[in-house]
């Protein structure tokens, strides 16, 4: 199966010490903080209410960017699997939907103004069944925090990843950020998780995408695996290998 590793320039996007649920959850980013140079980040996606100085309550949300490079990738992507290797917490959940974060084609930084960069993201309303889902939700203790993670990829992925140069991911809490419902309580729910900067690509600890083709997925005498249809009569959608390779 191939491996398809995450962009160094990914990290991740916070709004803090808003004095509403409301004001953190879909604030548009602008003097927000960006954090791309860390390995790993306990609040890789988080929700936060406490109390805040003179009364009231402090409200705070973190989500994480990263893009791939699926520029290759010229066959039918068959699965897909998204692999994030946990870090300290997993008290919160976690989704990966679709962003236009990273200037949209990965040819930017990532900006505090990437905040809300999700597909279907609009103030004030849920995500559910407005965003572009590319791997369904995690919840809680089911996060290892000592290995990989595996999300397993969505239609929506698998067909970006085959007909887009760049695939670009927000990785969100589910329960309250996507789901747009507002901390009742003071709590702090927090999904730890390592970026691209673990040590460059193909490290221990790096985020990947592990995925297969339809079929044989390589070239056969020079001719590239997208341009066959069968080998000697066979359809390469029914072969996994040629000569036990």
């Amino acid at each position: 199966m191939p491996d398809l590793y995450g962009n160094t320039d990914d990290g991740q996007c916070s709004i803090s010490a808003q004095s509403s649920w409301a004001n953190a959850r879909d604030h548009n980013g602008s003097g927000g903080v960006v954090n791309t140079g860390g390995a790993g980040s306990s609040g890789f996606c988080s929700v936060f209410k406490g109390a805040a100085r003179g009364g009231g309550s402090s409200f705070s949300v973190a989500r994480s960017f990263m893009y791939f490079d699926t520029s290759g990738i010229t066959g039918t992507v068959a699965t897909a699997t998204i692999k994030i290797h946990g870090y300290n917490d997993n008290d919160g959940s976690i989704i990966a939907v679709k962003s236009t974060a990273f200037g949209g084609d990965g040819g930017t930084a990532l900006a505090s103004t990437d905040f809300d960069n999700i597909s279907g993201f609009s103030a004030g309303s849920s995500l559910d069944g407005n965003a572009t889902v590319y791997a369904p939700q995690i919840l809680t203790t089911n996060w290892s925090t000592s290995g990989y993670n595996d999300m397993q990829g969505t239609s929506d992925l698998k067909a970006d990843m085959q007909n887009n140069n760049v695939v670009i991911i927000c990785f969100m809490d589910y329960t309250n950020d996507y789901l747009n419902v507002a901390l009742t309580s003071n709590a702090s729910l927090n999904v730890g998780g390592y970026y691209a900067d673990a040590g460059g690509s193909g490290t221990s600890q790096d985020p990947y995408i592990e995925y297969t083709l339809s079929g044989y997925g390589n070239n056969v005498n020079g001719v590239a695996s997208a341009n066959i249809g069968k080998v000697k009569g066979v359809a390469t959608a029914s072969i996994e290998k040629i000569i036990g390779v």
